[in-house]
């Protein structure tokens, strides 16, 4: 009797220890949330849809990333579903997610000029939101208010998802500035019927005035990775200078290739 009583008050002990351990980190977090809400002057990257999708959204797609102090704070994505607006906030501190709030704001319904019961887009209540607070990699609470909207499953993994959009966004951060001078048109000197135009992270190549390819663009080290889902090829291109109005590239495909000049028009 005397034994299973000292098993039942360490277990007590143990259990009111994490307990308390658990309490002190979701005090910690929610600290944590409040300073990284309260910045006002982040700078902000965005993703294309097509790289944080697997299919174009119904009403609309957005994933925006918050930086502070050379740092990922805050993701915040937006799809626009058939029914409903679907926002989650993912909260990073020191490179760790550390909390994320999802949403599914319903849209209104109105009728339109015909009496006809239609969606009013413009109008939203939030049906569902769940929240997840975690400590290194590891979900430790979980609150969930409201039910589910009509054909849309609430999503419930959400580390791994944001870890890879957080390295999109990094990426994209660290080479701003190679980004940004990328952007417009250029114009191969050699062949002058060849042009590319950069708009964001995406390329687009042109031959006589027809439109050829669309490629996803990620920089890293110097090095140009153009890839086109239907293909399922990666273009490396070697960034050997580039200024406000000229491009040089060496395609490291081909070792025989010359460096190739373009010009920037646009």
């Amino acid at each position: 009797m005397k034994w299973i009583l000292i098993v039942f008050l360490t277990f007590c002990c143990v259990n009111f220890s994490f307990s308390q351990k658990d309490e002190a980190t979701l005090a910690a977090i929610n600290d944590q949330i409040e300073i990284i809400d309260s910045y006002m002057e982040s700078d902000v990257f965005s993703l294309d849809p097509e790289e944080f999708l697997d299919q174009i959204a119904d009403h609309g797609a957005e994933l925006n990333g918050y930086y502070e102090h050379e740092r990922l704070k805050k993701i915040i994505r937006r799809i626009g579903m058939p029914n409903a607006m679907v926002i989650t906030i993912f909260y990073f501190w020191n490179d760790q997610l550390i909390h994320v709030d999802y949403k599914q704001r319903q849209y209104m319904e109105k009728k339109n000029d015909n009496g006809h019961v239609v969606m009013d887009y413009s109008n939203a209540f939030t049906k569902y939101e769940s929240k997840y607070y975690f400590d290194k990699g590891e979900e430790i609470d979980k609150v969930v208010t409201g039910k589910a909207v009509t054909n849309i499953e609430p999503e419930e993994t959400f580390v791994a998802y944001s870890l890879r959009m957080k390295s999109l966004l990094d990426n994209k951060f660290k080479n701003r500035s190679t980004y940004e001078a990328l952007q417009g048109k250029w114009v191969n000197v050699q062949f002058p019927d060849e042009h590319m135009i950069f708009e964001e992270t995406i390329r687009f190549n042109f031959r006589n005035g027809k439109f050829l390819k669309r490629l996803k663009v990620k920089i890293k080290d110097d090095v140009m990775y153009c890839s086109s889902p239907k293909d399922q090829y990666v273009y490396k291109y070697k960034i050997e200078s580039l200024n406000t109005y000229e491009l040089v590239v060496k395609d490291l495909q081909d070792a025989s290739s010359n460096l190739v000049l373009y010009k920037k028009i646009e």
